[in-house]
């Protein structure tokens, strides 16, 4: 995470809460910045290490955002994590989500930054499940079942799962397209992507089915108030 983003829940700061999702103006009454702190060396004669917090609430939501810089001088190098929530960077999951996806999605975006490894494994299990439930895919193999949902998809989403087949290489990997949730070496951003292509299914599968529903409803409403009969009831 570059420094930039780090900065962007500091006060004054317009954009989306990563708890809630809502886009918000953080406030300076809302922010903590805290001083540098300090680890010495077992004589204590040099700092070896340093951290740095910035704790700021959501307005909205009432949720903590801390920020953490940590600091080494012997290098002068210096890096910034998200301390907490620790799967910030992704955006909110539907509501209508099933409680068994949505505990593999949350937990693979919660380990992301410590295990790709681990992250990929979850995800790919949320993606079978996804595949299976929401897509009505029959087989249990991830690459065919891939090929069962794609031709019902619109075509960027049917183009970003056939990405998720190239980046896993299923066919050096077999135990990614079988045993879905075993923990195995994981190529370079495989474990990012899972998650994208994951985040276009809910929209695609669990959101807009919600959304148009409503939209339907609320029309079907504003008929029967103008005493017409609705067009869900002929």
């Amino acid at each position: 995470m570059s420094f930039q983003r780090l900065l962007q829940f500091t006060p004054d700061y317009k954009g989306c809460c990563p708890h809630c999702g809502t886009g918000v103006q953080f406030r300076k009454s809302d922010s903590q910045e805290l001083p540098w702190i300090s680890c010495k060396s077992t004589d204590k004669s040099e700092v070896v290490d340093e951290v740095h917090l910035i704790v700021s609430k959501c307005p909205i939501c009432k949720k903590l955002i801390v920020l953490m810089n940590a600091r080494d001088p012997q290098t002068n190098t210096l890096q910034e994590i998200m301390a907490w929530p620790l799967w910030s960077s992704r955006p909110p999951i539907p509501a209508n989500v099933p409680e068994s996806i949505r505990e593999d999605y949350e937990e693979a975006a919660r380990v992301l930054p410590f295990s790709a490894k681990a992250s990929a494994a979850l995800s790919r299990r949320c993606l079978q499940h996804i595949l299976i439930e929401a897509g009505k895919a029959k087989s249990d193999i991830l690459e065919k079942q891939i090929d069962e949902v794609r031709p019902i998809l619109p075509r960027d989403l049917g183009d970003n799962l056939h990405y998720v087949r190239k980046i896993s290489n299923f066919a050096a990997h077999p135990e990614k397209n079988k045993a879905t949730g075993i923990i195995i070496d994981v190529e370079p951003g495989e474990a990012e992507w899972n998650l994208d292509v994951i985040d276009g299914l809910f929209g695609y599968f669990y959101e807009r089915p919600a959304r148009e529903q409503k939209r339907r409803s609320d029309f079907d409403a504003k008929l029967a108030a103008m005493g017409k009969r609705p067009i869900s009831n002929p």
